[in-house]
Parts: structure tokens; C-alpha cells; sequence
């Protein structure tokens, strides 16, 4: 029979290193030779040059099978079966069933392959020492970007906004003095509650030039996305959560699923490799902080008037009823001689709407909330001066609650998954020794190698999944310590202000005023960073 043969050449970046004989000209000259010696027809060749063996979705390779399925080839030959991949059950799929079925001839010229033959048993074998190899380079190139991470070089194309890359390596990132203030004030708006888009608008109406475009400035280059160059709200939260402003260096955040599936993913925060105080700051960690916590509530909490003033307790306030956030109002109260004392106090924004169809008033003054946070933040602060352990120890004792169970469960999971996974790798191994020796049918054998793949598969995003829960679980003791240093300093404050508030407060949740007993009562809940809630009555 006259063959139509497709030739599939393929070099990676790792393959490069290992000298020509691996070139795309060296294949090409063997598989011609192989060609011309049997009389075939040299059809069309594939080429796939830098890509890896371990990902199935290049273009040529796909454009044979495609090529395979229409008719044009009817025999694909390569090299050696690592060229043409080095996943041992995606390869299997190809020539135990593909090209069985739509009448087209493997040959793997090295190896000894061709599917027309059938002592092809060793082929299965010599598929999962290729896909050995791409683990083994894979773990390597791994390991050594991880080595250079924690020794604090900076692995990034660009540097980020606010930094110059260092020449000299170390310390890998320098302030440019232009835009560093820019950063600064950035964080500065966002601890006053104002969200990203509202800060993206504020560096917009001051005509401030947005990072891309400040960096094509800087090389003296036009930028080639002419539509972006304002600020958005996305910029503002990559610029408000990268730690590089307080000396660190983060990286290795995103990866692939696996050396086999090169999808990009974002890897959970235990995998992250951080190399701390390699650079100067811009912002202090204590303004970091306030800006993180803001951060885990999602949204702005902070609106300003027309004038541009943010009250004290905005977007702090909480109704206790309808759960929609107080509106500041002025409240006029007419004194016994006729003249009228403005005061601010805040309503339920359902109410300030819908009126008593939809909920009630809620309403307090600003003055007496005011001096009612005070004076617990006041109490508190005394009572760490006079014994903070104690006052850790119960707040922990509170915050511990209902966590260690979840957590035990939840590691309990982690390790049973992680075993079964190690457990499906050794039966698959099993079934392909045990097809070559003949104890169980090849199609069996494969039958149950896709069963496993796909448990496989599920466990590992379960795992994942879990993983990324127990590396984000709060750190009770961290937490407790952070809120009791900001608030010890409080024992002989006479105000609060605004950036106080927003270190010490997640919200404040206010109650209808009931009375009891004659007199006006109304409860009001203090949510605080960090370690929960404390119930005020007024």
C-alpha cells in the first residue's frame, strides 16, 4: 500500500538544551529517509517548535488529526513517541483508538512502533517514562524559579507602579520618586472607606496619568491600547493589593493546573512564595493593613456629600432591621427659646425611601453614638493596660468557637484525598504492567485507566478546593494581637476620627428605639475588626 504520509515534528524550549540531534531539521531528514525507503509519499509535514509534549491543544498537531479524520494522510510518523507527546493516556487515546478507527497507520521510527504491527507492548511503557521526563523538568524548573522567589529577585517583566527595576539586582525594586506619592494617596483615600471606583475618579478628575501609559511615557514609546488611558477601577485594586508597597516581593501566585494540563491558574495563598523587606515601602504596614480589611468587605463603604466630606460613621451604620445601611441627615432641635440647634444624626436608609411601609427610623445622633463608641473603646483599652492576657484569653476563648471542628474535618478530607490520588497513580502503573504480562485485555485495561482519570480529576479539584479554605481560615491569635495593639493606645483619646474609626470597626449595627420601663431604650452592636462584636445599650 502507497502511503500519505504526515510527518509530526515537534520542539520544545527544554528539548533545545539537549543538542541538535532533537532539532526539527534532524527529524525531518530521518523521516524523509524512512519515507523515501518505503516507496511512500512524503504528504505534508507538522510542525510544532517550542511547545510542550505534555499539552495536546497545539495547532498543527490538531490540524493532522484534522487532516487524519478528512482523508488527506492516511500514516502519521514522528521520531520517537516523545516528540509526539509525553502524556502516556492522552498518546494511548491516539493510537489505541483514534487512528484505529479512521483507518490511519502510527509509526514511531525509534522507538520500534507501528500500529499496523502487533507487538506494540512496550510502547505503553516507554509513553510514561516520556511522561516521567516532562515531570521530572517540570519539578525542576519549578524548584528553581521558587529558589530565586525567596531569595528576593524580582521575576516580573515590569516593575509595579510606584518602583523602577534595579540594575544592580539588589534591592530589587527602587522608589520612583515621581509617582510614589500617587500610591501613597491612594492607599490614603481607600482607608477612608472610598471605594475603587471612586478613587479611580479622583485620579482622573486630577488628570493623573494612568500606569500603562506612564510607562510607555517612560521609554519614550505611544501606547498600542489607545483606549486605556484612564484609571479603572481594576487598576486601583491590583495597585491596593500588591505588597510589594510595604518592602515585600510576592510572587509565584499564578501557575499551571499540572506539567499535563498548562491551564493558567491562580495557586492559593500557602503556595505563594513571599521574600519579605527586600525594598524600601512606600506606605506603612499599618495603613496596609486598614486597606486589606476594607478589602475582605468587597465593596466601598464610605459616600461623600456634595462637598465632598465623608461623615464619621459612613457607610459604618447598619440598620438592625431591614439590613440597609443609616443615612446622615440634620436634625433641627428647637430650644426653649425658640432657636433651633442643628445636630447630624442618621436614619435607615429604607426608611429615608420607603417611609414606615418598609421600615422605621432607627434614628440617632451622631454626638451620642459618637460618645458611646468612645467610651468602649476607652474601657477596652483600660482593661488591656491592666491585664491583656486576660482580656486575649477570653476574646480568643470567644472567637474560637464553632472553628476547631470545621478545620479538623476539614484537614481529615485533605489527607483522604491526597492519599486516594497517590493510590490512583499506583493502579494505573499496575494495569499497564499487568496488560504487557497479559493478566487483563487491553481494552479493559484502558477502559479502567479512563475510569481513574476522571476520579482523577474530580479528587484533585476537591483537594484544591479545600486546600484554598484551610490556607485562608483566619488566624485567631495574629488577629486578637493586631486588633489589641490598635486599640491599646485609645486609654486618654477625647474624639475618634475617621481613620481610627475604619482601623477599629468593620460596622455598627443600630436598633429600633424601644421603651422599657419609661425610659427610651435602644441597642446598638459594635462589629470590630478583627475579633467580633460587643452589644452598647443608649
Amino acid at each position: 500500500m502507497i502511503y500519505q504520509v504526515g510527518a509530526y515534528l515537534r520542539l520544545s524550549r527544554d528539548d533545545e538544551r539537549n543538542g541538535e540531534s532533537l532539532s526539527i531539521e534532524n527529524q525531518r531528514e530521518i523521516i524523509k529517509e524512512y519515507v523515501a525507503k518505503k516507496g511512500w509519499i512524503y504528504k505534508n509535514e507538522y510542525i510544532d517548535d517550542g511547545l510542550t509534549g505534555t499539552n495536546f491543544e497545539r495547532p498543527s498537531f490538531q490540524r493532522m488529526v484534522d487532516d487524519a479524520r478528512n482523508g488527506e494522510i492516511n500514516c502519521i510518523i514522528t521520531k520517537d513517541l516523545s516528540r509526539f507527546g509525553r502524556n502516556y493516556i492522552e498518546i494511548g487515546q491516539y493510537t489505541d483508538y483514534l487512528f484505529p478507527s479512521i483507518g490511519c497507520r502510527f509509526i514511531a521510527i525509534n522507538d520500534g512502533v507501528d500500529t499496523l504491527e502487533k507487538e506494540n507492548e512496550l510502547m505503553p511503557f516507554k509513553n510514561l517514562v516520556n511522561e516521567w521526563y516532562s515531570r521530572d523538568q517540570s519539578k525542576k524548573v519549578k524548584s528553581a524559579k521558587a529558589a530565586r522567589a525567596k531569595n528576593g529577585y524580582f521575576m516580573g517583566a515590569y516593575a509595579p507602579y510606584g518602583y523602577i527595576k534595579n540594575e544592580n539586582r539588589m534591592p530589587p525594586l527602587l522608589i520612583d520618586e515621581e509617582v510614589a506619592p500617587i500610591v501613597l494617596e491612594m492607599f490614603q483615600m481607600r482607608a477612608e472607606g472610598l471605594g475603587y471606583r471612586a478613587i479611580a475618579t479622583k485620579l482622573n478628575e486630577k488628570k493623573i496619568t494612568p500606569p500603562r501609559e506612564y510607562y510607555y511615557q517612560k521609554i519614550g514609546k505611544s501606547n498600542p491600547k489607545n483606549g486605556m488611558k484612564s484609571w479603572s477601577d481594576v487598576v486601583v485594586r491590583q495597585i491596593l493589593s500588591n505588597e510589594c508597597y510595604i518592602g515585600n516581593i510576592v510572587q509565584m501566585r499564578i501557575g499551571t493546573i499540572s506539567y499535563k494540563n498548562r491551564k493558567i491558574i491562580n495557586r492559593p495563598q500557602d503556595e505563594w512564595v513571599r521574600a519579605e523587606n527586600m525594598h524600601e515601602p512606600i506606605i506603612s504596614r499599618e495603613l496596609w493593613d486598614t486597606a486589606c480589611r476594607l478589602a475582605e468587605r468587597g465593596k466601598a463603604i464610605a459616600r461623600s456629600n456634595k462637598n465632598g466630606e465623608i461623615s464619621l460613621f459612613s457607610g459604618l451604620l447598619e440598620c438592625a432591621d431591614c439590613g440597609r445601611s443609616m443615612k446622615i441627615i440634620k436634625d433641627s432641635n428647637v430650644k426653649k427659646d425658640g432657636s433651633k440647634n442643628n445636630r447630624h444624626a442618621y436614619i435607615c436608609g429604607g426608611y429615608s425611601q420607603g417611609g414606615k411601609a418598609f421600615c422605621s427610623p432607627h434614628r440617632t445622633l451622631l454626638s451620642i453614638l459618637h460618645d458611646l463608641v468612645l467610651s468602649q473603646i476607652k474601657e477596652y483599652a483600660q482593661k488591656i493596660e491592666m491585664d491583656e492576657d486576660e482580656v486575649i484569653r477570653q476574646i480568643k476563648k470567644k472567637k474560637e468557637v464553632g472553628t476547631s471542628s470545621e478545620q479538623k474535618a476539614l484537614k481529615k478530607n485533605q489527607s483522604a484525598l491526597s492519599y486516594r490520588l497517590t493510590e490512583i497513580e499506583r493502579l494505573v502503573a499496575n494495569l499497564y504492567e499487568e496488560m504487557v504480562l497479559g493478566d487483563i485485555p487491553r481494552d479493559t485495561v484502558l477502559s479502567m485507566i479512563d475510569k481513574y482519570k476522571k476520579e482523577q480529576l474530580e479528587k484533585t479539584a476537591l483537594l484544591n478546593e479545600i486546600t484554598e479554605k484551610l490556607s485562608v481560615s483566619r488566624e485567631v491569635d495574629n488577629d486578637i494581637k493586631t486588633w489589641v495593639k490598635l486599640i491599646k493606645g485609645c486609654t486618654n483619646i477625647e474624639t475618634i476620627d475617621r481613620e481610627l474609626m475604619i482601623k477599629l470597626i468593620d460596622k455598627i449595627i443600630v436598633g429600633q428605639k424601644v421603651e422599657v420601663d419609661g425610659v427610651l431604650r435602644q441597642d446598638i452592636t459594635i462589629i470590630y475588626n478583627l475579633v467580633g462584636e460587643e452589644i452598647l445599650l443608649s
